[in-house]
């Protein structure tokens, strides 16, 4: 057996796996604008309905394995992976994308237990935590990588960006030709529960909640972008009567009573701000050094929106910002866990916490990009580690079914996130715009949580983890 090529093999079912529903996210606006009358949840389930088909398979998979082969089932799921994958491309309805989703989940499904599982059974102490963590780097590459070229395909064609789910084909040929069966351990059935720890079923819940958090930046940064953020309602004219408006547009300026108008609500205009229409008698831009402003004419008000941050395309490019920091932390787990001990969890909570604050206030592309590589930070550490614990916990014949048990939680938390957020922007928590109200909303629930994981490491801090590399409870 080659040990290289295993572990290629290996590292490059990750590449499918955490991201692998996201990596169409850049094209989730140009779908929608191919389906105009449909619903912007329904249109969000291209992203998320995945993650409800990977729940019963991932259990499948877990049973399967106690029966059939590992590599088997690998090889199933990566079949369906490939032609579901794909398949996505070639819809003509939203119903028939949605199904061609729901049966990419299925495939899903019966790979991510096993992508982890086989870490465990192949590799020991602090090489598996660096292969947890080389996974949780390449999958994470993957969405960039995926990201990257689905926004670049996505210019073209919604179509064209189901297409980088061909990567899965390489897959599929590196684990025929390099990934052995994994031996059974026999001593491992003696004297073994057939339970699963209770701290599995804790792990499942946290993932589930990192999931809630973090899938938030997929499934929005796109129309986040691309949207116009409300800035106030004026019920007053912005010029004294049509006479003056006349006048000011002629000229290409603004009137005293504008400036005042936009002063009332915090906001500074310079005598040197243009004035232009965006669509006769109904859409104006007043565009002022850096900052444009556009006035619309909604039920007989005026509404002050600010400009769109950037194109739909550039959240490709925002998104592998975030998933290539995530890369490079996961790389560098094992001295980033020696350094910080216990206390990697509670940094890591908090980075996504001010990643999110930073999104809810952002009013320029830079600070999005900012926003992305704190989230980043963050999606690039809590996932291994999570994993790390499972494996920890539990025993090697036990082990796929915990992943599988661990996954519906991590893919449940992707499902419902959108939902959960939705609800949130019924109750305009802190701000009316949908997108801020749902960043702001994370960025106090992970402070909070980030305290109760602080109390919980410094309870912890000498637990240590195989290979005398620290990992809370």
């Amino acid at each position: 057996m080659n040990k290289l090529f295993l572990k290629l093999a290996i590292l490059s079912i990750s590449l499918l796996t955490v991201m692998a529903s996201a990596a169409i996210s850049p094209a989730l606006a140009k779908i929608k604008q191919a389906f105009p009358n449909v619903d912007i949840t329904t249109i969000k389930l291209v992203l998320t309905l995945p993650s409800l088909f990977i729940i019963p398979s991932s259990l499948l998979s877990g049973w399967l394995v106690k029966r059939i082969k590992k590599k088997t089932v690998l090889l199933i799921g990566l079949v369906i992976y490939s032609l579901a994958g794909i398949g996505g491309g070639f819809a003509n309805t939203i119903g028939q994308i949605l199904f061609m989703r729901a049966i990419f989940g299925i495939g899903v499904g019966l790979i991510i237990p096993l992508s982890t599982s086989i870490i465990a059974d192949f590799f020991e102490q602090e090489e598996r935590t660096k292969m947890m963590g080389y996974s949780g780097s390449v999958s994470h590459f993957g969405g960039v990588i995926f990201l990257l070229i689905s926004g670049w395909l996505a210019v073209m064609s919604w179509r064209y960006a189901f297409y980088v789910y061909g990567f899965s084909v390489l897959t599929l040929l590196m684990v025929i030709f390099w990934l052995p069966e994994p031996a059974v351990k026999k001593l491992v059935r003696q004297g073994v529960r057939d339970k699963l720890p209770w701290g599995v079923y804790t792990c499942a819940i946290l993932g589930s909640l990192m999931m809630i958090a973090f899938y938030a930046a997929p499934t929005n940064l796109a129309m986040f972008i691309e949207s116009e953020r409300k800035m106030y309602t004026s019920t007053k004219p912005l010029f004294k009567d049509r006479e003056e408006f006349a006048y000011y547009l002629e000229k290409g300026t603004i009137s005293q009573t504008t400036i005042d108008s936009f002063k009332a609500q915090g906001i500074k205009l310079s005598r040197r701000a243009k004035l232009e229409v965006i669509e006769p008698q109904k859409a104006w831009v007043i565009a002022d050094i850096n900052n444009k402003y556009i006035v619309r004419k909604e039920a007989d008000k005026l509404v002050i929106y600010t400009e769109k941050l950037a194109r739909p395309g550039i959240a490709g490019y925002l998104l592998s910002t975030m998933t290539m920091v995530g890369v490079f932390f996961g790389l560098i787990l094992a001295k980033l866990m020696r350094i910080f001990r216990s206390f990697l969890s509670p940094i890591s909570i908090a980075s996504m916490g001010i990643g999110y604050g930073i999104l809810a206030g952002a009013d320029s592309i830079f600070l999005v990009l900012l926003s992305m590589v704190f989230i980043g930070f963050s999606s690039g550490i809590l996932m291994p580690l999570l994993l790390l614990k499972v494996a920890k916990i539990t025993p090697q014949a036990l082990r796929a079914m915990a992943m599988a048990v661990v996954s519906i939680g991590i893919y449940l938390g992707q499902f419902i996130s959108p939902v959960v957020l939705k609800a949130i922007i019924s109750f305009h928590f802190l701000v009316e715009d949908p997108f801020r109200s749902q960043f702001s909303f994370l960025a106090i629930g992970l402070g909070i949580a980030t305290f109760i994981s602080l109390i919980v490491a410094i309870k912890n801090k000498d637990v240590k983890l195989e290979g005398n590399i620290p990992l809370h409870r």
